[in-house]
Order: structure tokens, then C-alpha cells, then sequence
């Protein structure tokens, strides 16, 4: 069994391409020990997870970093409800990217399942966000 199978599996669901990368080498260059997966279409995501949580997968991602305004129509909302309604998913915690969050600083804010917080235009924010965010749940995973 590889080794990656025993770190915890970061999850990024985001329609662009770009985003996806950055969010990928910024875990990279800050070594975290995880595993990186993604999707770049929410319908896949959404019928992956849901059948890992039917499945009562044990494999399931330690957390979910999602950019519902950048996938297809609704389909990125369609995601949030399945993560939201499905118990085993709804256990998940995520950090849901927005156009107008609550906070820009979310690690401050908020303690719940779910952190609101703004996506950088500026790549290299971006992938400081997604550094923080994972440090975060590694780190401090009763926080989330």
C-alpha cells in the first residue's frame, strides 16, 4: 500500500483549471503531508462522493475546498446540498469559496463545518488561502 493512502486527502472541486493547479503546488511547495484530488466538474464530484458515502468509503477527503460559482449552472450548489444533507458527507469540513464572504478571515471568524472565504483574483494569494486553510485542518482539526 503506498503512503499516500495514509495522509489525509485534500479535495479541491473548482471549474477552473488554473485554480485547481495553484491550489495543487501550493500544497506542494508548503510540504504539507497530504493527498491532493480534485475535480473540475461539480456532477462528477458530487456522484463520487455520494457513492464513497453509500459506500461508507473509509477513504472519504479530510477536507473539501469548493468554488461553486465557477462550476456549470448549478451543479456547484447541487454539491453544497449533497454535502450538506448526507450525514456521512455533512461530517466533511469544507471551506467554500465566495464572492462576498462573511470574513476574508475566515481562520478568525468562524469555528463551524464550514468557513466561508474570499478566492484572490491574485494567484499567489490564492495559493497562500489554500496553504492556510489545509495548515489549519492538519493542524487544528477540532477547530473546523
Amino acid at each position: 500500500m503506498s503512503q499516500t493512502h495514509h495522509l489525509p486527502r485534500i479535495l479541491v472541486i473548482d471549474g477552473d483549471l488554473d485554480a485547481i493547479e495553484s491550489a495543487r503546488f501550493a500544497l506542494w511547495r508548503s510540504q504539507l503531508p497530504c493527498q491532493f484530488d480534485w475535480f473540475d466538474d461539480a456532477e462528477l464530484a458530487n456522484a463520487s462522493l455520494l457513492t464513497q458515502a453509500l459506500c461508507h468509503s473509509k477513504d472519504l477527503p479530510a477536507l473539501i475546498l469548493l468554488d461553486p460559482r465557477s462550476c456549470f449552472g448549478t451543479e456547484g450548489y447541487e454539491l453544497l446540498r449533497t454535502l450538506c444533507v448526507y450525514q456521512q458527507l455533512a461530517q466533511i469540513p469544507l471551506v467554500l469559496f465566495t464572492a462576498a464572504p462573511m470574513s476574508a478571515d475566515f481562520a478568525q471568524e468562524q469555528d463551524s463545518r464550514i468557513w466561508y472565504a474570499a478566492k484572490p483574483v491574485r494567484t499567489a494569494d490564492y495559493m497562500d488561502v489554500v496553504t492556510q486553510c489545509v495548515q489549519q485542518r492538519l493542524h487544528h482539526p477540532a477547530t473546523l
